[in-house]
């Protein structure tokens, strides 16, 4: 797992939250990718790909665009924030484990999840993204501000699916954020490129 961006936080904090947003993959996994982990017949699908990592932007992504409160339903595209002020946003990279097994996990944990993300005022807009070919999910979202992210990050059923993380997610998860008043910059491509960036200063 790589996780940046989270030196700004109080030194006691730090350790809860090394898996930081780590649900937000499992749950946009569990959303997106339950028919991709295994065929009808019960057949696990193969490996992803050596060239799958969060740094490389996937041919075949399919993403659908950002959507949520802090998104204009008349144009589509996300609202500024305040003036004087910016938006925190967080990226998540994953691909899940293999077998029946770790699909039932994420049922146990993905509703609780996925409830929590509905009703978490600070989060303005959500996308959501799935490669057929890696086996990958990506999320991107949006939050009014780094507390209102941290305010689900050490919520309980995040704090569950931190201690999942691991045994449902292959190691090369990616989770990073950054803060931005540059509505027009915040896409997937961005954080695939900020991924690659945080990856290539790694010792």
């Amino acid at each position: 797992m790589t996780t940046r961006g989270f030196d700004k936080m109080p030194s006691a904090t730090i350790d809860r939250s090394s898996g930081a947003l780590a649900a937000a993959v499992i749950a946009a996994l569990g959303a997106i990718l339950s028919g991709c982990s295994s065929d009808s017949d019960g057949k696990t699908a193969d490996p992803p790909l050596a060239e799958c990592t969060g740094g490389v932007l996937e041919a075949d992504l399919e993403a659908d665009t950002l959507s949520g409160p802090g998104v204009d339903p008349e144009t589509g595209k996300l609202r500024p924030p305040p003036e004087g002020s910016s938006y925190t946003v967080s990226a998540t990279y994953g691909v899940p484990r293999r077998g029946e097994a770790v699909m039932e996990r994420y049922g146990q944990i993905f509703g609780a999840i996925q409830a929590d993300l509905a009703s978490q005022p600070g989060l303005l807009a959500l996308q959501l993204g799935q490669s057929p070919s890696c086996g990958s999910g990506r999320t991107l979202a949006v939050w009014a501000s780094t507390d209102a992210m941290y305010e689900f990050v050490m919520g309980q059923a995040h704090l569950a699916a931190i201690d999942a993380a691991d045994e449902l997610l292959e190691p090369t998860y990616v989770v990073t954020h950054w803060e931005t008043a540059e509505t027009d910059g915040i896409t997937m491509a961005d954080s695939v490129r900020r991924i690659r960036a945080l990856d290539a200063r790694a010792p």
